[in-house]
């Protein structure tokens, strides 16, 4: 089976699926994209720039090393970190292609209920790739941040739809078995394991 994993930035493979990848990528063939070149990914903005960015892909690379991943199967498409939403029709079209290529029977890709603007971003170009590419292929999403009805109407809405969201539709993948392999491969991603918080960690 090839499973194509949509990832944000570099590091959310790790954050987000670390363990559910280590365990696929023992048993199938597994596939990265990431659509955002994590150029931003510093509260310094004097850390920020083309030398992050080429830093978080080194670190991705060493990252999909400890998951189990075939460096020969993450694709870099280096969009901008932090505006993603700018790109949604250049980066959908340049996925749709990659579907074709790759033809994926699994598609795991952000949730558009994230809160996070590079997050639904991505979930939108997933599924207009999707749709463009006519791939029948079985379709998960994700939620990394979820949104909070304080925020604005948006988020309202959001939290919204997934306090209705049907409980029999959630996936809960036991990866307790992996939980160090996780760990040490989301410690390869240096650059940004130093700014997590201990319950990040732990989740």
């Amino acid at each position: 089976m090839r499973v194509l994993y949509v990832s944000p930035h570099p590091d959310d493979e790790c954050d987000n699926a670390g363990g559910t990848l280590a365990s696929l990528a023992g048993r199938h063939e597994v596939f990265i994209v990431y659509l955002t070149d994590g150029s931003a990914g510093s509260p310094y903005p004097e850390e920020r720039g083309e030398k992050l960015a080429e830093l978080r892909k080194r670190e991705a690379l060493a990252g999909l090393e400890v998951l189990g991943v075939n460096r020969e199967r993450a694709f870099f498409f280096g969009y901008p970190d932090g505006n993603l939403k700018s790109f949604l029709r250049e980066a959908s079209k340049q996925l749709s292609t990659l579907l074709d290529e790759v033809r994926p029977e699994v598609v795991i890709y952000p949730s558009v209920l994230d809160a996070h603007p590079d997050h639904w971003s991505g979930g939108y170009i997933t599924k207009l790739a999707l749709r463009e590419s006519g791939l029948a292929a079985t379709e998960v999403s994700y939620l990394n941040w979820v949104p909070e009805p304080s925020r604005g109407f948006i988020d309202l809405i959001k939290y919204t739809m997934l306090l209705l969201y049907p409980k029999d539709r959630v996936i809960k993948v036991d990866v307790r078995e992996y939980k160090q392999v996780k760990l040490e491969a989301m410690r390869k991603h240096a650059s940004q394991f130093k700014y997590l918080s201990p319950d990040y960690i732990k989740r």
